[in-house]
C-alpha cells in the first residue's frame, strides 16, 4: 500500500471475512487507501502545568514527524489504522520512569466547533480512543478542555489491536458504527485527529505530536 500525503481519510467498504476483525497486518487493508498525515509537536505554551513548561523549555518532544492512517468498513464495524516509525520501541510501562508508545484518534462529540489544540472546551466537548501499549483495551476519554479528560468505563464499544514489526507500529481502532457516542455513521463525513507519544523520549500526556487542526474521515455508506 503506497502513502499520499493528504488531510482526508477516504475509508473503504471491506466484506467481512471468516477471518474476524480487520487487524493491523490483515490483507484486507490493501482495498484501503493510506495517507501520510504530517504531524507536529502540541505547544508548549498551552501545557496545563507550569512544571512541565519550565521542565521541558529546553527539550525537544513531539519528535513522530507523520503517521500513516487508512479508514474501512467491514461488517458494520469502523476501523481506523495508525502506523508510524518506532525505532527504539516501549511496549509497557516497567517502572515509574519507563513510559510506554501511545496513540490516538480525536473526535468532536457535538460533530463540530470544537478546538483541537485545546482538547475542545465547555460548549464543545470531544472524545478520544487512546491505545496505550503493553495495554489490551484502549481507554476512551472525553475533554471539554486541557485538563479536564475523565475516563469513560469499559464496555464502552471500542477494541484495539496493535503489532509492532520491522520498526514499526500498527495500530487499528475499531467501534461499531451503531455504538452510543460519536456520531458515526455509514456515508457521514467526521471530523477526526491524531496524535502520537514516544514512550522512548519520555512523551506522555500533552507532550505528544499531533495534527494541529482537524482531518476529515469519510465513511462509507
Amino acid at each position: 500500500m503506497t502513502a499520499v500525503t493528504a488531510s482526508r481519510i477516504v475509508g473503504a467498504r471491506i466484506a467481512p471475512t471468516k477471518d474476524g476483525p480487520l487487524g493491523p497486518l490483515s490483507a484486507g487493508w490493501g482495498a484501503a487507501v493510506e495517507v501520510e498525515v504530517p504531524l507536529e509537536p502540541t505547544p508548549l505554551e498551552v501545557q496545563p502545568s507550569a512544571y512541565v513548561r519550565t521542565a521541558w523549555a529546553d527539550r525537544k518532544h513531539g519528535a513522530t514527524p507523520s503517521v500513516r492512517a487508512a479508514a474501512a468498513v467491514a461488517g458494520g464495524v469502523l476501523h481506523v489504522r495508525l502506523r508510524w516509525k518506532a525505532l527504539n520501541p516501549r511496549p509497557a510501562i516497567t517502572d515509574n520512569n519507563v513510559f510506554a508508545d501511545a496513540c490516538a484518534v480525536l473526535f468532536p462529540l457535538d460533530g463540530k466547533g470544537a478546538e483541537l489544540a485545546t482538547m475542545g472546551d465547555a460548549a464543545h466537548p470531544v472524545q478520544a480512543w487512546h491505545w496505550r501499549a503493553g495495554t489490551a483495551i484502549p481507554f476512551v476519554i472525553q475533554a471539554t478542555g486541557l485538563g479536564t479528560v475523565t475516563r469513560q468505563a469499559p464496555p464502552h464499544g471500542v477494541s484495539v489491536e496493535a503489532t509492532w514489526n520491522a520498526d514499526e507500529w500498527s495500530v487499528v481502532f475499531s467501534r461499531p458504527l451503531e455504538e452510543q457516542g460519536v456520531p458515526i455513521r455509514g456515508g457521514a463525513t467526521v471530523p477526526i485527529g491524531i496524535a502520537v507519544w514516544q514512550g522512548a523520549l519520555e512523551e506522555r500526556a500533552g507532550l505528544k505530536s499531533h495534527t494541529p487542526g482537524w482531518l476529515t474521515l469519510e465513511v462509507p455508506a
